[in-house]
């Protein structure tokens, strides 16, 4: 089977692999779609994304869909299923998966990433083969490339239920990748009164737009509304940080307001920053951090098989595997494209 294997930053290859066994509660599925995440263009730039650096060669991707195409003896899953992959498997067992934080598993492997080591393999290739408990089934025809947003759409789930009631609620997002779009659209499905946005670019403004976020603002060129931002009177109850900057985030504490709350669902760079939390002590907020998603997968599958909330504004281009080199040079071009996909 074709598989794209990164070997180190900006050295990546398409390769004829081999396909794996079966276990006996194995599932090997056919990829249809799979998207490319901010981690993904990290890994294929730096090698690394925050303290996970590439060890040995890897796979990347973990926003896919696809069909199952053999199952393992013990399997209760059929060939021909639709399923969507939820990318981590944790363990079960340990404190945090038994009081309902599966996403702080110690020993979760999470699929396309360097966390783990042996790397975990990712999606971007022909067949992958997973267990049976990471497969959600989908019932009807909703289509695969509204199915692959389910990753990134639980990790927005998971983010905005972190910050708490929404409703009647003034929230800023702060960057408009996939991420910041998927929480601007749940942010309005949730009741909030105002919900604006902002990004250095105006490509991904003008997706937003087309969202419905009352206020979009280029942070660089409308320096006065973020300054007015920062007056309490304009301020923010809720603030989510989607960028993964110390700029970013430095904006948040700044556009809050006294009692708020900032959410930072961006990874953060590794290494020391130095950030004004003067801010952030003055105006007594509540600082929450994101990791993944946790137990919102089913969730944010069932917003998009029912169409509660359509991703596809956010989808700015498909390719076929093999041409993974252009479909990764649009993906980080982001003053022309949100969601770029692969199609096995």
């Amino acid at each position: 089977m074709n598989a794209c294997v990164l070997y180190d930053k900006r050295d990546m290859r398409l390769e004829d692999r081999s396909q794996p066994e079966l276990g006996d509660l194995d599932v090997r599925i056919a990829i249809k779609v799979a998207g490319i995440c901010g981690s993904d263009l990290h890994y294929y730039q730096h090698g690394k994304v925050a303290a996970f650096s590439l060890k040995e060669p890897l796979v990347l991707g973990h926003e896919a869909c696809g069909e199952i195409v053999e199952v393992g003896k013990n399997s209760t899953l059929t060939p021909g299923d639709r399923v969507v992959i939820n990318p981590g498997l944790v363990c079960g067992n340990c404190k945090y998966c038994l009081r309902g934080q599966e996403n702080l598993c110690r020993d979760i492997k999470f699929m396309g990433s360097a966390s783990y080591f042996p790397h975990i393999q990712g999606t971007f290739q022909e067949t992958v083969v997973v267990q049976e408990r990471q497969c959600h089934i989908v019932r009807n025809d909703t289509a695969y490339q509204v199915l692959a947003f389910a990753e990134p759409l639980s990790v927005a789930l998971h983010a905005v239920h972190r910050a708490g009631n929404l409703f009647d609620q003034r929230v800023l997002i702060i960057g408009s990748g996939a991420i910041g779009l998927l929480v601007a659209s749940l942010a309005r499905l949730s009741g909030a009164a105002f919900v604006a946005i902002t990004d250095i670019l105006d490509y991904p403004l003008q997706v937003a737009q087309k969202l419905g976020v009352d206020e979009c603002v280029n942070a660089q060129h409308d320096t006065e509304v973020m300054a007015s931002w920062q007056q309490e009177p304009n301020s923010f109850q809720i603030v989510i940080e989607a960028t993964g900057t110390y700029k970013g985030f430095e904006a948040a504490l700044s556009c809050a307001s006294p009692g708020g709350k900032v959410v930072e669902v961006g990874i953060l760079p590794g290494g020391q920053s130095e950030i004004p939390f003067s801010h952030a002590f003055a105006k007594e907020l509540d600082i929450l951090f994101v990791l993944r998603q946790n137990l919102q997968f089913g969730p944010a599958l069932d917003m998009l098989a029912q169409g509660k909330l359509d991703p596809l504004p956010l989808l700015s281009a498909s390719f076929a595997l093999p041409d993974f080199e252009q479909a990764f040079a649009l993906a980080r071009d982001k003053s022309k494209a949100i969601k770029v996909q692969l199609e096995p």
